[in-house]
Parts: C-alpha cells; structure tokens; sequence
C-alpha cells in the first residue's frame, strides 16, 4: 500500500453520476493523480483562483491599457496638430492696430479662427484611421463615457 499522508482538512460527501465517475477514474490513471480527494481539491482550487492566475485576464489587462494609451496618443496629436495650427496662424498675422478698429479686428479675427478651425477638422479628416477610431470612440460610449 502506498503511504498516504493524513490531511486534517473537512470532510465532504460528493454524490457523482457513473459516467463522472467513470471519467473522473481514467482522468486519475492517464494524470498520476494518487486520489480522488487531491483531484477534487486541485479542480476546486483551480476553478476559485482561475480568476487571479489565469493568463487570458491578465492579457485581457494588458489590452485596456493598450487601449487606453492608444487613447492618448490620439488626444496628444489633436492637441499638438490644433497647437501648430495655432502656432503658423499667430505667426501669420499678428499686426498692431489702431484702438479705434477694435471692432473691426475683432470681427476679422473670428472669421480667420473659423477658416482656422476648419481647416483643423479638414487635417483630422485627412487621417482616415484617426478619424475612424475616434468616431468608433465616441458611438460605442454610453452615457457614463464608458465603453
């Protein structure tokens, strides 16, 4: 007989069909697992912990954050495309002028930053793959800016 070590765990009454049994006694000979009780207990173990140890979670992680920087890459070149847009146009045009044609100005300078802007949406639309993850991101968010 083998030398079979005492385990002072709780004892348990499990009630299996004969074709679990059955499998469950092969699965023991092609394994080398020595009992029922310790493939019962691993099988157990491995379905309560699957979650802290399996390698698709941890992966699934890994993705999110992939994601996620992918995020703010996009962000990061709408804001740096929007800032040497800005940058050309404030070097561009940027006289003195008369306090008496402040209004004036003023009206000039919003029918410019309109052109401007547009032509920051036209260089967005340019970049088809940009253009489609963020629209991607904004359709597939609900309402809590949750995907």
């Amino acid at each position: 007989m083998k030398n079979k070590k005492r385990l002072d765990g709780k004892k348990l009454c499990l009630a299996l069909t004969s074709k679990l049994e059955t499998d469950m006694r092969s699965f023991l000979r092609d394994k080398g697992i020595e009992s029922e009780s310790e493939l019962v207990r691993q099988a157990i173990s491995n379905y309560i912990y699957a979650d802290y140890t399996e390698d698709s979670l941890k992966l699934q992680g890994m993705k999110k954050i992939q994601e996620q920087i992918v995020e703010l890459r996009d962000m990061l070149d709408v804001v740096f495309k929007y800032l040497s847009r800005f940058h050309l146009s404030f070097l561009a045009y940027h006289p003195e002028i008369d306090p008496q044609l402040a209004d004036a100005a003023f009206a000039s300078a919003t029918v410019r930053n309109d052109k401007f802007f547009d032509k920051f949406q036209d260089s967005l639309k340019n970049d088809p793959p940009f253009f489609e993850r963020l629209l991607h991101k904004y359709y597939t968010e609900d309402s809590n800016g949750q995907n």
